[in-house]
């Protein structure tokens, strides 16, 4: 195999590989939805297994990932309906099965990237007794590859088998693959078999998305440290947002003062002139200029706007699978931010402009960590499955430290660190219950929707007793807050 393998630490040299072979086992899909599955089993599985035993290097064993992806390519030109019938094959069908090595290794060898699996595909149905085919090889003439791949093919057939009724246990197949031990299959790999099977329980855990789990760890903890150390220069927030604050935390502070800091930066004037019209604003008369729109929008929704804007510009990066999930970010965080205002307004708290802004930096560790794995040379082997667990498990420190720098008070940092939290009780501040209530009215993933849906329900009934007894909690606010909040979740 080790000839005709490509660089693994080179992505243009295998990236091509794996989306055309991605293609095919799409259009296997479209023949048969089952043997689209049992290929990403047996590929998976076999991949693993090599890598367990240290069978092959780390380029070859990605290669021979590629077989087992591959290895029933030339089911492609199998007659119609073969794969649908319940009556006894034809002569014709037979002979499609019994040619389909063959045929895929026809098909993929028109792609100069798949020259190290085309032996693998054609033999892996070769039986350590010459009794296989196409070609009758017996012993250790059949390629390791092939045997391994033979193994866990016959394995997947006989466990996941179309009829139900005639499908074997785990535990059953390893007997019977026992069995054909020195016949059908290689003995010295049988011991082996058995011991991966046992201890992964027969799972057929995805491949390449573990070896980029590894990966993604390495790569992650880099980052946290290049960060901490300040080696990593994380976005700076722009010098307008601070010269606001300022100006708007001044007793004295004026349209007019507000304005002239605004009318330096003319791109973020114009988008502000744009919000202050919108129908979300409505006034008597239009809105011409930021004199104009300031009154409209008044001091902290301005601030908060121009946050907003502001901010837009830290989602952006030029690697294509980043830009997506910062879009979608960017796009979430928005949602959470008016949400968070929305709730705020109608539960009568006194600023919902500052809740605004809470809502709008609850996830930017996320963004900060996002940019950072863009950066990556090999981005292109990342995939959102593998950074996310990461991310998702840092974002809220790594987003303290960030707001720590851009001068945000504890108030925002206690709802970064605490609005994913799975203990709130009656003590917990309104800010951090709001950011986490809206996140269940933009849609997080259910079993975490599920898990807050539980925990906000325990709170109110916690508080619903406690307002039957006349009871608030300390800091004032009382059983009514926490019940309002759990009507606004009401459809």
């Amino acid at each position: 195999m080790a000839p005709n393998s490509f660089n693994n630490d080179d992505p243009e040299s295998w990236q091509p590989a794996l989306e055309t072979a991605m293609l095919v086992v799409s259009m296997l899909g479209e023949r048969d939805n089952r043997l689209r599955a049992h290929c990403e089993r047996v590929a998976n599985r076999s991949a693993s297994f090599a890598e367990a035993f240290g069978l092959f290097n780390d380029d070859e064993r990605l290669s021979f990932y590629l077989s087992g992806l591959l290895h029933d390519t030339g089911y492609i030109a199998a007659p119609e309906g073969l794969f649908s019938k319940t009556q006894p094959l034809s002569d014709e069908d037979r002979l499609a099965i019994k040619k389909h090595p063959v045929t895929g290794v026809t098909i993929l060898s028109n792609y100069r990237w798949f020259e190290a699996a085309l032996p693998v595909v054609r033999h892996h149905h070769e039986a350590f007794d010459g009794s296989g085919w196409p070609d009758g090889k017996s012993g250790e003439a059949i390629p390791l590859g092939a045997r391994i791949l033979h193994l866990f093919d016959y394995f997947d057939r006989v466990t996941a088998g179309r009829r139900e009724e005639e499908r074997l246990t785990m535990e059953q197949a390893i007997i019977d693959i026992q069995g054909k031990a020195g016949g059908e299959f290689d003995p010295a790999l049988i011991p082996k078999f058995v011991e991966f099977m046992q201890s992964t329980s027969g799972a057929a855990e995805d491949f390449l998305l573990k070896k980029q789990t590894v990966f993604v760890k390495q790569a992650f903890a880099s980052i946290l440290q290049k960060f901490s150390s300040g080696k990593l220069v994380p976005p700076a927030m722009p010098q307008i947002v601070f010269e606001l604050r300022n100006i708007i935390k001044r007793p004295d502070s004026s349209v007019k003062d507000l304005t002239e800091v605004l009318e330096r930066d003319p791109v973020i004037s114009l988008r502000l002139i744009s919000v202050a019209k919108s129908p979300v604003y409505k006034g008597q008369g239009d809105v011409k200029s930021i004199q104009a729109a300031i009154p409209r929008l008044g001091f902290k929704e301005t601030l908060g706007v121009v946050v907003a804007i502001a901010n837009k510009s830290l989602y952006e990066v030029k690697a294509p699978q980043f830009r997506v999930l910062l879009d979608k970010l960017w796009v979430h965080s928005l949602v959470s931010a008016y949400a968070c205002k929305l709730i705020a307004q109608v539960l009568g708290l006194k600023d919902p402009e500052t809740i605004f802004l809470m809502g709008l930096t609850h996830d930017v560790g996320k963004v900060v960590l996002l940019r950072a794995f863009s950066e990556i040379p090999q981005e292109e082997r990342l995939k959102a499955e593998a950074i996310m667990p990461a991310i998702q498990e840092a974002h809220q420190s790594v987003g303290n430290m960030l707001l720590k720098r851009w001068g945000f008070g504890e108030e925002f940092t206690r709802v970064v660190a605490l609005h994913e939290g799975s203990n709130f009780s009656d003590q917990t501040n309104k800010e951090i219950l709001v950011v986490g209530i809206q996140l269940l009215r933009v849609g997080r993933k259910r079993s975490r929707r599920a898990a807050f849906g539980a925990t906000a329900g325990s709170v109110v009934r916690r508080h619903a007793k406690g307002r039957r007894k006349g009871q608030g909690d300390r800091q004032g606010r009382g059983p009514p807050f926490l019940t309002r909040m759990l009507r606004l979740l009401r459809p």
